[in-house]
């Protein structure tokens, strides 16, 4: 069997080889084609949104890239260098350091809550409840992105399938009109030849090599062309999509199904407590949170990318004084 330091040896081999020679877009094509057949669910969506996004910047929370690099630096044992991101991001609105990262999404729950109770006291009630009753969707989404990174799909798709389920019959019995269904072509698309040919190619790729070599192989690429912004977004994305939420799927459960008490909705918890009814699936966040480092430490995901990247999301939301810090940080002679 191969050791881990093995397989990194051949990760980045052969990703070299790769980077070396397809243009970005095969890669980038090959390594969805790779994670759809993975189900690694939401990933290739990911990667789609940052390459929409690479000539604005990403459009995301700066936190996400403040962490994925302190993270990534103290893999490294850049231990100061981490520190002293920390420090300055911390006199600002970003939480930088991992570790209070733990139960990630009773965090963002919190804050949600917080909001609704901000619109409250400010006399704001629908949009207060609005804000309260979009509670159960986060859920939702997070036990479904949970489950499936711990293998447990099936138990994911039955949640979903009862949750579509028990909407379409709230639809019928208020009336509400079916959502708008996109548009079908009235004839096939059929791409020019060398756009086939390339499309041929990226399925070939992504049929033949793992995901990991395709990823390597692909921020290779971007950052051999200067491209370090859109690299370091798909860096972090890909460390958070190969880890998962880091929270506990059975407390996201027990939470998912007392919010949708709260929200009148009790016939759907019930069915989804009966679903979830002897299925195993506690993990330690720890745990979880090991797996995200593990991914940080490897040869896919680089600090100077998720440095660029976080710098153009500080500039983006006008933190040019924190933009400028980090920048000043991650010098080489600093």
């Amino acid at each position: 069997m191969p050791t881990e330091s093995t397989e990194r040896a051949t990760v980045v081999a052969v990703g070299d080889e790769l980077a070396g020679t397809h243009v970005w877009h095969v890669l980038s094509h090959a390594l969805q084609v790779r994670l759809s057949l993975d189900e690694r669910e939401g990933l290739p969506g990911l990667i789609r949104h940052s390459e929409r996004q690479e000539t604005t910047g990403p459009i995301c929370d700066s936190g996400r890239f403040a962490t994925a690099l302190v993270g990534k630096l103290r893999v490294d044992r850049r231990g100061e260098l981490a520190d002293a991101i920390v420090s300055l991001l911390g006199g600002g609105p970003i939480d930088a350091d991992p570790m209070p990262w733990l139960n990630e999404v009773q965090g963002k729950i919190a804050i949600r809550s917080q909001t609704a109770a901000a619109h409250r006291a400010c006399g704001h009630h629908e949009m207060a409840s609005l804000v309260e009753n979009t509670l159960s969707l986060d859920l939702r989404v997070a036990l479904r992105e949970r489950l499936c990174a711990d293998g447990r799909r099936d138990l994911a798709d039955a949640i979903s399938r009862a949750t579509y389920a028990y909407e379409e019959q709230e639809r019928c019995e208020t009336g509400a009109p079916a959502p708008a269904q996109p548009p079908v072509p009235a004839t096939k698309y059929e791409p020019p030849p060398d756009v086939a040919a390339r499309w041929a190619l990226a399925d070939a790729l992504g049929r033949t090599h793992p995901a990991g070599v395709l990823a390597y192989a692909l921020v290779t690429k971007l950052r051999s062309e200067g491209r370090d912004v859109l690299a370091g977004s798909l860096m972090m994305f890909w460390a958070r999509g190969i880890a998962g939420p880091i929270v506990d799927p059975a407390r996201l459960a027990a939470d998912l199904v007392a919010q949708l008490r709260v929200e009148g909705r009790g016939e759907l918890a019930d069915t989804i407590a009966l679903l979830l009814r002897g299925a195993v699936i506690d993990r330690d966040p720890c745990d979880i949170m090991a797996v995200w480092m593990n991914e940080l430490a490897g040869p896919i995901v680089a600090p100077e990318p998720l440095a660029a990247a976080l710098v153009s999301v500080l500039r983006r939301q006008q933190h040019d004084k924190l933009a400028d810090g980090v920048e000043a940080l991650m010098r080489p002679n600093q």
